[in-house]
């Protein structure tokens, strides 16, 4: 494929669970790297083998309320401790080229997850966060997962206050009675999560000094819906990284997650029909989906 894009990993989390580490009930991986540094380091050198040229941190749910909510008090060293390691492979792989983007987002304790977190505390917290992670020397702050335009704007604000390219990444779940892409759609309980239109979401987004916006955690088979209403919205650069597999509270199931190969043909489709400039993959995904896409495309410079 002649098109330039940039590809970042696929999942941290799950595949710290699926090598053996322990997935907290309220923080999910936030926390594994600091019992197993090792572990996190050797995923990163994997993603790095296998092509990728964005590492992303394990430190998608370490904002104050959510570590603290865990028992664990020392915020800093989560957040720095994870972007060290990312660096750490980066310098072990000798990749110069290589861009570090500090995960955050919006999502409550995972045992708590009755209602979002908000408020000007909430905001402080995010903004500790990002940072944090800026000062740990993170090359962009990606905002996961975002569920309604109230957090979403909330965190977004944080992270472009500390003058780092910012990206907004959201999931995109096709509501089981319409059809309508939400931002969030969970069993158990994660179903009573305040959630919005995927479109209406991205409404929101769009006037925010945003580098990237792009749809991520989203089924395979929502994310042409997703990656057209999208484009429809934002003119922007434009990213997609799916799931494969599905959640069960703070543990993921693997069983139907989808070859390597397989999801690279869709992967490119989307590069194509969308002109994306990064693509990777999700939970559930591992080095050898970034290995399949790493050998069919030009690496971006």
């Amino acid at each position: 494929m002649t098109q330039s894009v940039y590809i970042i990993d696929g999942g941290i989390g799950t595949e710290l669970q699926r090598r053996g580490a322990k997935m907290d009930p309220c923080c999910w991986s936030s926390g594994a790297h600091l019992q197993d540094p090792q572990m996190l380091l050797s995923i990163h050198l994997d993603y790095l083998q296998a092509g990728a040229t964005i590492l992303s941190t394990n430190t998608f749910m370490a904002s104050r309320h959510l570590l603290e909510e865990s028992g664990i008090r020392d915020v800093g060293e989560v957040n720095r401790s994870a972007v060290n390691l990312a660096i750490e492979a980066r310098e072990r792989f000798d990749g110069s080229g290589v861009l570090i983007a500090g995960c955050m987002s919006t999502f409550p304790p995972l045992n708590q997850a009755h209602d979002l977190p908000r408020g000007e505390q909430v905001y402080r917290n995010f903004y500790e966060q990002a940072m944090l992670l800026a000062d740990a020397g993170v090359d962009v702050l990606l905002a996961e997962m975002l569920i309604d335009s109230e957090t979403a704007v909330s965190l977004l604000n944080a992270c472009c206050k500390t003058g780092l390219p910012v990206w907004a990444g959201v999931s995109a779940m096709p509501d089981d009675n319409t059809g309508e892409l939400m931002t969030f759609r969970q069993p158990g309980k994660l179903a009573n999560l305040p959630h919005e239109s995927f479109d209406s979401l991205l409404a929101n987004l769009c006037e925010l000094p945003l580098e990237y916006m792009g749809a991520m955690h989203t089924p395979v088979e929502a994310m042409d819906s997703a990656l057209s209403q999208l484009a429809a919205r934002w003119s922007g650069p434009r990213f997609a990284y799916a799931k494969t597999g599905m959640a069960t509270q703070h543990e993921w199931e693997f069983a139907d997650s989808i070859p390597a190969e397989k999801y690279a043909d869709l992967a490119l489709g989307w590069i194509r029909d969308f002109q994306l400039g990064i693509i990777g993959g999700c939970c559930g995904t591992r080095s050898e989906h970034i290995e399949a896409l790493s050998r069919r495309i030009v690496i971006g410079e």
